[in-house]
């Protein structure tokens, strides 16, 4: 039945109930479209009929039955085809107590619903969560043009009504991003099976794996957060909050990031969590994991937590810890990740800021992107990897030492440009972090100084 009239203009295939009610404006406006089965179960045609536009609710879905090769939507009123069946309703109610129940306007398909004939697959890529990921070729403007995308491949067969309402809502928020850190959805074919999403082909693969196999320089790493930081940003521009920030759902390619994967995002402020929904523990804020509330502040840690994958070469967060350790500790003994000497101390004291446990404290994604910026600027002009490099020595100098500074000392380090840099360790120095600054500048400085630093820093994230 099905196959007759998938080429249909007012055929839209596996279109959920979410899209209907934004296509259909005007009182008469119509569609036909598939249900959404369970696993195993078969799919039936619904025609959805807006009869009262004033009201939300004002949208009918009547079940095309068909029974001896005849279909219907009435008791005792049947016809040989669909399109036979639309053209006897455009001159007859379906509902003889609604007036409203009269077919007026066909709704053809949207830009974004593609058709399975203007796509090719090519090779697989991997697997997602409901099927397989391939490489594809998809053809617009009638084959005019053609380019290369990624393509999720569901088997209806294989998945459960909720599983598939889950890819429709993703491709449903994703059709509308547009940025430059943001993996594209161009649409989905659910005109017949196995459904496709088609999604923009990002050569390279996923962000951890790269940081896994490539030594990458802190110029990069700080290039790489900082585009993340602006993928963030815009989501968060659009009311749109991630739930899943991490090294494994970015792809990376060719220096540019792309934020993926938004199976668990959600549009609004803030998300209450079901309490039995699997989620990444790992990522996951204390408040989060407390109450099961999601916001753009708990975005903001998940991202600190992908900063610190990122300068841990992918290592995975807490790895010495179970994801029940994680949890308690997190949340009742404000656990936090150590970074590596390596780290910069800017960087450092970012992520710190992101992890810190009120979440009204930590910085937007906007004030992130600054911050990441300027320290692209730096590296640009050839000081950062240089920061990098003192900071590595001496943090190895004072980690020799335990407790807080005390009393002055001297002691003599060799930078990698062979100039030798003298260390005084002045009185109630109490941390490495006061010791950077100290070097940095190549003098000693007094208490109030090394404050005034700390606060112009803190003023940078908000």
């Amino acid at each position: 039945m099905i196959s007759k009239i998938f080429k249909e203009p007012w055929f839209h295939g596996l279109l959920p109930r979410e899209d209907v009610i934004t296509m259909l404006k005007m009182n008469g406006d119509f569609l036909v479209r598939t249900s959404e089965p369970g696993a195993g179960t078969s799919r039936h045609l619904i025609l959805s009929v807006l009869q009262n536009q004033h009201d939300i609710d004002g949208t009918r879905h009547y079940v095309i039955r068909e029974d001896n090769y005849k279909f219907s939507v009435v008791a005792n009123t049947s016809f040989k085809s669909v399109p036979e069946l639309l053209e006897y309703y455009k001159n007859h109610f379906i509902n003889d107590q609604d007036i409203h129940s009269i077919l007026k306007n066909p709704i053809c398909r949207q830009f974004w619903e593609l058709s399975h004939d203007d796509i090719t697959l090519t090779k697989k890529l991997g697997e997602g969560a409901f099927g397989e990921v391939k490489r594809g070729i998809l053809r617009i403007n009638g084959g005019a043009n053609e380019f290369e995308v990624a393509v999720k491949v569901a088997k209806l067969e294989n998945c459960t009504k909720e599983q598939i309402k889950e890819i429709m809502a993703e491709a449903r928020l994703m059709r509308n991003f547009d940025h430059k850190n943001i993996v594209r959805c161009y649409g989905t074919a659910a005109g017949q099976e196995p459904l496709f999403v088609v999604m923009e082909l990002v050569e390279g693969g996923g962000l951890d794996s790269y940081l896994k196999k490539t030594r990458v320089g802190i110029d990069e790493k700080v290039d790489i957060m900082w585009q993340v930081a602006q993928g963030v940003e815009y989501l968060h521009k659009h009311e749109i909050i991630h739930r899943d920030i991490a090294a494994r759902n970015c792809l990376y390619g060719k220096t540019i990031v792309k934020v993926s994967d938004f199976g668990l995002s959600r549009r609004g402020s803030s998300y209450q969590m079901n309490p039995t929904q699997k989620v990444p523990i790992r990522w996951l804020a204390p408040e989060t994991l407390v109450s099961f509330l999601y916001t753009r502040a708990s975005d903001i840690f998940a991202f600190g937590i992908l900063c610190w994958e990122v300068m841990e070469n992918g290592q995975i967060p807490y790895p010495d810890l179970s994801i029940h350790e994680v949890h308690s500790k997190v949340t009742k003994e404000n656990y936090r990740m150590s970074l590596g000497p390596e780290t910069p101390l800017g960087i450092s004291c970012v992520i710190k800021r992101c992890w810190l446990t009120n979440p009204e404290k930590r910085p937007t994604s906007s004030k992130l992107v600054k911050v990441f910026e300027k320290m692209k600027n730096k590296s640009n002009k050839n000081t950062m990897s240089d920061d990098k490099s003192v900071d590595e020595q001496i943090c190895r100098k004072i980690k020799s030492k335990s407790g807080p500074f005390k009393g002055t000392s001297k002691c003599l380090i060799k930078s990698n440009s062979d100039e030798r840099v003298e260390i005084t360790k002045p009185r109630r120095v109490s941390s490495c972090e006061d010791m950077l600054l100290i070097v940095r500048k190549g003098k000693n400085e007094n208490k109030a100084s090394i404050e005034k630093k700390k606060k112009n820093r803190r003023e940078m994230l908000y």
